[in-house]
């Protein structure tokens, strides 16, 4: 068990204010305890960050801001074992796959100290004495909401670029994985030369919290990454305000294999992606195979043996190959479209209870594989985030894009084939923010993430995350008697 202090405005909070628990979804063990705070600590944050950015010159000084952002990402570096661990522990995944997320997060954050010198404008020639420059701001406070499932990869990507572009920042991370979130942003905090009150961490239930971040007038952007129903409630309750607001939200990614394809590969690529890696709790996983009528029994039987061997565990456990379902609330859902899927459509593979562990304490769930669905079946149309996967077959690309584009979603893809006018089509045709060809699930600092359709508005990381939390503002110069 572990106690966490909080920063707000610069001042730390302990869990005297009153806290949340946190338990290891692979034990059912209380391992963090968390300081849940209330709408006060929400007003004070804001009048801190508004008075820091009027006190300092860190909305201006794009050298301090990439001189701070280094110096989290060295600190971070310094940690990421200790850090990794105590994620596993709040998150339930394994523990290579915790060490992935922190340690690449530094090289997020590197990207964005780089940025934060090169945010650039353009000015117009309107005549012989005329011109106008177009610069970026900040936008001014930023609250962002973060999610449980990769709680500081996607901390990371949004707080990263926002400090970069000279914004005050306020944390909202999900309370089931807060302690973790606590931990990096307390390496921020307290980096040489950051202005008190640019960074506050506020923890705390989505009422108690969340909401009042939502509608304060105070606050002038959200960054949100979270489910659907939950972003079209922020979207809706920021107009109040004229908030601006990104979402990253769900996903129900087709992955479309065609008979051509190097099958080793993307039948090892999916699995790791719908199955192994946070157990299919991820808003991109593919959870909809989309295979060429012609291989498709072939692709079952060897998913099938694929997941037959899998072995669910605690993350810390190095034989483990899944870890735990992070919430009860999700582990639950996850079995209930499992049954749902038994009753409405065939289980190919898995879907049995593991054995071996107590369930009315440890969230672990086997994976499962699905065909003979029906394309408005709530397995195809609804976001499990789980290791739950459908099977659909085409005979033609047209088909295939048409069976992709059949979900409110449009996050991420994947195609696999190996003829390159194929992969283009099929890439264009697909209405989705990023689409793979011939890898999956790969993300990059100096590249941008988004959905099409209710998987989101606005983008994040590289250039456009950057631009996305700024505000463009025309000076125009007329000496003209």
């Amino acid at each position: 068990m572990k106690e966490y202090r909080v920063s707000v405005a610069g001042q730390w909070v302990d869990t005297s204010v009153g806290f949340n628990t946190i338990i290891d979804p692979a034990t059912g063990n209380e391992v963090s305890r968390i300081p849940a705070l209330t709408s006060g600590h929400v007003d004070t944050a804001v009048q801190a960050a508004q008075q820091a950015l009027l006190d300092s010159s860190w909305a201006t000084d794009a050298r301090l801001r990439a001189d701070v952002l280094l110096q989290w990402a060295d600190r971070i570096t310094e940690n990421v074992d200790a850090l990794a661990e105590r994620l596993t522990l709040e998150n339930g995944k394994l523990l290579g796959e915790a060490k992935f997320e922190i340690g690449n997060q530094v090289n997020v954050i590197r990207f964005n100290a780089g940025l934060a010198r090169t945010l650039a404008g353009h000015s117009h020639s309107f005549g012989p004495d005329v011109m106008g420059v177009v610069i970026r701001e900040p936008m001014g406070v930023v609250a962002v909401i973060s999610p449980w499932n990769w709680p500081i990869s996607l901390l990371v990507r949004d707080m990263a670029p926002a400090l970069a572009a000279g914004n005050a920042v306020l944390s909202k991370p999900a309370s089931q994985t807060a302690g973790i979130s606590v931990e990096i942003l307390q390496l921020l905090v307290n980096c040489d030369n950051l202005p008190e009150g640019i960074v506050s961490m506020l923890t705390g239930s989505g009422s108690s919290v969340g909401q009042v971040i939502v509608e304060h007038p105070g606050i002038d952007m959200i960054a949100f990454t979270g489910d659907g129903t939950t972003g079209k409630r922020i979207s809706r309750d920021a107009a109040s305000t004229v908030k601006k607001v990104a979402l990253e939200l769900g996903g129900k990614s087709p992955f479309v294999l065609c008979a051509d394809a190097d099958m080793d590969k993307a039948i090892s690529t999916l699995a790791r992606f719908i199955f192994t890696t946070t157990c299919g709790q991820i808003c991109t996983a593919p959870s909809r195979l989309l295979v060429e009528a012609s291989v498709k029994d072939e692709v079952c039987s060897r998913l099938s043996r694929k997941i037959a061997g899998l072995k669910p565990g605690p993350g810390l456990d190095p034989e483990s190959q899944m870890g735990a379902i992070t919430t009860r609330e999700q582990y639950e859902k996850i079995l209930a479209y499992i049954e749902t899927g038994k009753k409405t459509a065939t289980l190919v593979a898995g879907g049995n209870p593991v054995e071996g562990v107590d369930h009315s304490k440890c969230n672990f769930v086997a994976p499962a594989i699905f065909t003979d669905v029906e394309p408005d079946s709530p397995l195809v149309q609804e976001e499990i985030f789980g290791p739950v996967l459908t099977v659909q077959s085409f005979k033609t690309d047209e088909e295939a894009i048409r069976l992709a584009n059949d979900t409110p979603f449009g996050l991420a893809s994947g195609v696999f084939t190996q003829t390159l006018d194929r992969a283009w089509s099929l890439s264009r045709g697909i209405k989705a923010g990023t689409v793979w060809v011939n890898n999956y699930n790969r993300f990059y600092a100096e590249t941008e993430v988004g959905g099409y359709k209710e998987s989101g508005v606005g983008r994040m990381a590289g250039f456009e995350g950057l631009h996305e939390f700024t505000q463009t503002k025309h000076i125009n110069f007329d000496s003209t008697v």
